[in-house]
């Protein structure tokens, strides 16, 4: 089963144009693929979205800690040298910083992809879709996502 690990900045996006009050059909889809496992994410990515927890508390389960194995693959992208832009960019921002994990889970986990909304054109080796290009990981944006889950409403 394909399954698809989503960062804070696709969260935010689907939040900012795709409102709750205005599209629910397509919000109860989404949640739908959290209650089946087929979309998750990390804790840090939760942690991230402090100003929109109201709307994703009843989902706090499905934004998991790191296994022991990701946790080493996530040690092994932060000393790789060719992500040495992405690592000093990351540690630069205050408060969590969920791409590592993303990535780690997603290289871990063969079966998962990426789903970030982050544009490659400006400072493209800062990016998450950088480091999943580098390592041969699936990513893609929201919208690609949910076509690829046939979401439909």
């Amino acid at each position: 089963m394909k399954r698809f690990i989503i960062d804070s900045s696709s969260l935010i996006h689907f939040e900012e144009k795709y409102p709750y009050d205005i599209l629910p059909t397509l919000w109860d889809e989404v949640f739908k693929l959290f209650e089946a496992n087929i979309l998750f994410s990390v804790r840090e990515v939760y942690e991230e979205l402090e100003d929109s927890q109201q709307i994703w508390k009843d989902y706090e389960e499905y934004f998991r800690e790191l296994t022991e194995e990701e946790s080493d693959a996530m040690n092994k992208i932060l000393t790789d040298e060719r992500f040495e832009v992405f690592k000093i960019n990351g540690m630069k921002e205050d408060g969590p910083w969920a791409d590592p994990h993303l990535i780690a889970c997603a290289m871990v986990n063969e079966t998962v992809s990426v789903v970030s909304q982050e544009n490659l054109n400006r400072n493209p080796k800062r990016k998450i879709a950088f480091v999943c290009k580098e390592c041969g990981i699936p990513y893609m944006d929201f919208l690609e996502f949910l076509r690829e889950a046939n979401v439909k409403i």
